[in-house]
Parts: structure tokens; C-alpha cells; sequence
């Protein structure tokens, strides 16, 4: 009788165990942070999965001083979700982004429309410590605000200079390099793309060949801080980043390369894009500098169909300085001023632009929370306005 007592108690307890071995091995593991989402990770750790997001609302009030109007509007700027991981092998990555907002999915081409609710979508493999390679649709290697995602801006939005300037996303194969030696580090980002975009377009056969080196003298920034916009971490050793770009579209068919409308007369044009960035960080202080140039081969455009009608290549020089600095852990102030000048032989219809901005961040938890406001002074050709923005940002 003790016997079968024994064995019986021995059957439940392994069966308990196989029953918790078996549960243990089916569930996937979950890790939740604030900022950073939801991950799940399979029990091999060969499979993993986050979910996070984001929400900006916006209010903006313009005054339009030239004319004497007014006008205010409240907005959802962005509201995005983020799904990233490893699949199969630690070395294949993937990084799919969705935009919701109505800016999000407003095609950049009039003449376009397309369904843009897909920012980027990415296949990345790490070939050793040094090199990575990455396949689908996202950034290209241009200037640095445009490299530092919308989540981690210093201040409202980003400047023209980048509005006008930019290279934006494209589809292509990028290669991502790094390479340490001691505290200096180099890093480096070449693409090649098809030149036209997010947007859905007749193809000529040509591409476009971008890439950006940058220079860390001084080691690497706290948490990736290179690509972070006020020095939230609060540096207590002097970090710099030097950074050059250059980039040529071969008969691109947009009045940005990568962004616009249609060049009229079904005309392409052959886009060089060259310049430099910097960003400093230290205690606190930051200090952004940004110039680049466009120029192409073609000048004003007018169309055959209606020759009231013309368009451009959206060339020239710009220029960028922006800095901020913590007036206390969780309170920051910042000022740009970003300056575009148009190439001559655009600068008939190209408006010359100058931008003043002082704005102000309280900061709950870091980019993740933060409450941000700003006033804006901007001289766009003959027209001159005001405008206050003020923001919420909520990454989960």
C-alpha cells in the first residue's frame, strides 16, 4: 500500500513538473518598459517582438504679418506604431514603422496618390562587429535632424532647413559601418536606393547613391545621445560628432530628389547633395550646426501644358545653428536659426528663407513624456509671420 502511495505520489509530482516544463518552454517571455514598449521573447531567444508607440498633438496659432490674418488649429502631428526584433538568429533584425496621423499619410506628391501609412521596413543582418547591412525602406544617410527621429526633437518641429534640405526615405540597401579605435570612432552609412521615395512611380532605371561619414573624437554619446536632440543624459565629459554627406540622384524625376512633385514635362534632373553637420554635448549644453547645398542641372521648368505653370529643382546652400541648454533637470530652453539661400538660376520664383525660434521643454521622462512650446519668427520671400506652437509627446 506504501508502495502505491509512493509511485502514485511520484506520477503526480512528475507530471506536475512535465506540465510546468511544457508551460515554461510554450510561453514566451515579457519585458515592458515605459518608452520603449512591449517585448516578447520566445523561449529559445531566437524570436523576439516589441510593440511601442507614439502620439503628438499640436496646437499651432499663426499671424500671418504681411497679410494681417490669423488662424489656429488644433492637430494629431503623428501617432505612430513601431514593431521590431530578431528573427530566427540574433544576427537578422527587422524594424517595420506605421504612421496613422493624417500627416503621416498625406502622399508628398500631388500628382501621387498614394497610401503612405508605411514609414519604414527594414531587414537587417549583422555580418560581424563592425559591418551591418540593411534591406527595404527607411532613412537615408542626409542630414543629421533628419537622422534623429521626431520622438527625440529639441524642439517642436524640425527646421526648414530640413523641411527643404532633407533626403528623406527611400528604397534601397544600406550598409552600416563602425569601427573603434580606442576612444575615436568612426562611423559610417552608404545607400542605394531607387531615387524616388516612399511614392509609387514610373521607373527610368536609374538610382540614387548616398553616404555620411561621421567622426567621434571623444568616444561614443550616453545612449546613442549622437542621434538625440538636447543633451538629455547630461554629459560629464565633452562629446563631439563631425559628420559629411554627400549624395547624387540620377535622373530624378521629383523637385526634392526624394520628395515633390513631378518635374513638368516628364523632365529629370541629375541632383548633387553634398555638406556637414555637427553636434556638441556637455552638462547639459548642446550645440547643433547643420550646412548643405543642392544643385542640379536643370533650372526653371515650364510646363508645356499650361505655361502660367512652373516648377524647379528645389536647390541652394542652407545653414542651421541650434542649442539648448537644462536651466534644471527637467526644464530646458533652446534657439535655432536656420537660413536658405537659392541658387541663381532658381531664384527667380525660390523664395529665400530665414528662421528664428525660441522654445522651451519640460521633460517628465526624458523624450519619452514631455510637455514642449516654442514661438517661431519666419521670413519666407516677401512674407513675413508669427508662428506658437505648443506640443505633447507621448512614446509607450
Amino acid at each position: 500500500m506504501r508502495l502505491k502511495s509512493t509511485i502514485s505520489l511520484t506520477t503526480i509530482l512528475m507530471a506536475m513538473l512535465g506540465n510546468n516544463c511544457l508551460a515554461q518552454a510554450m510561453n514566451p517571455s515579457v519585458k515592458m518598459e515605459f518608452g520603449k514598449g512591449i517585448q516578447f521573447t520566445s523561449p529559445d531567444s531566437l524570436f523576439t517582438i516589441a510593440l511601442s508607440g507614439r502620439v503628438q498633438s499640436l496646437f499651432e496659432a499663426k499671424r500671418d504679418l504681411t497679410n494681417k490674418t490669423t488662424g489656429a488649429d488644433f492637430l494629431l502631428r503623428r501617432c505612430r506604431l513601431n514593431i521590431q526584433g530578431t528573427a530566427y538568429n540574433p544576427k537578422f533584425t527587422y524594424r517595420i514603422q506605421i504612421g496613422f496621423a493624417h500627416g503621416d499619410i498625406t502622399s508628398a506628391n500631388s500628382t501621387v496618390q498614394n497610401n503612405l501609412i508605411l514609414r519604414d521596413a527594414m531587414l537587417f543582418y549583422k555580418a560581424n562587429k563592425w559591418l551591418r547591412v540593411g534591406f527595404g525602406q527607411t532613412k537615408l544617410p542626409g542630414n543629421r535632424q533628419r537622422q534623429v527621429s521626431s520622438a527625440n526633437l529639441q524642439l517642436v518641429e524640425r527646421s526648414v532647413t530640413n523641411n527643404n534640405f532633407t533626403l528623406d526615405r527611400d528604397k534601397g540597401v544600406w550598409l552600416y559601418n563602425t569601427f573603434n579605435i580606442h576612444q575615436l570612432i568612426l562611423k559610417s552609412t552608404i545607400a542605394v536606393s531607387s531615387g524616388e521615395g516612399r511614392i509609387f512611380s514610373d521607373k527610368n532605371g536609374k538610382l540614387s547613391y548616398a553616404a555620411r561619414v561621421e567622426f567621434l573624437p571623444l568616444g561614443e554619446f550616453t545612449k546613442n545621445g549622437d542621434y538625440i536632440e538636447a543633451d538629455i543624459e547630461k554629459e560629464n565629459k565633452p562629446k563631439i560628432s563631425i559628420a559629411g554627406v554627400y549624395s547624387y540622384n540620377d535622373k530624378a524625376t521629383r523637385t526634392m530628389g526624394q520628395l515633390g512633385d513631378f518635374l513638368y514635362n516628364s523632365a529629370t534632373a541629375n541632383i548633387q547633395y553634398y555638406g556637414g553637420d555637427l553636434l556638441f554635448k556637455f552638462r547639459g549644453f548642446s550645440l547643433e550646426l547643420e550646412f548643405y547645398n543642392r544643385n542640379s542641372d536643370q533650372a526653371i521648368i515650364t510646363n508645356k501644358k499650361d505655361s502660367t505653370q512652373r516648377n524647379y529643382v528645389v536647390s541652394g546652400t542652407t545653414i542651421m545653428v541650434q542649442t539648448g541648454y537644462f536651466l534644471s533637470k527637467t526644464n530646458e530652453i533652446a534657439l535655432r536659426y536656420a537660413q536658405i539661400t537659392p541658387e541663381k538660376k532658381v531664384a527667380a520664383i525660390m523664395n529665400q528663407q530665414k528662421e528664428y525660434v525660441f522654445g522651451f521643454s519640460h521633460y517628465f521622462n526624458k523624450h519619452s513624456l514631455k510637455l514642449q512650446t516654442d514661438i517661431s519668427y519666419l521670413e519666407n520671400g516677401a512674407n513675413n509671420s508669427l508662428i506658437y506652437r505648443f506640443s505633447g509627446v507621448v512614446t509607450f
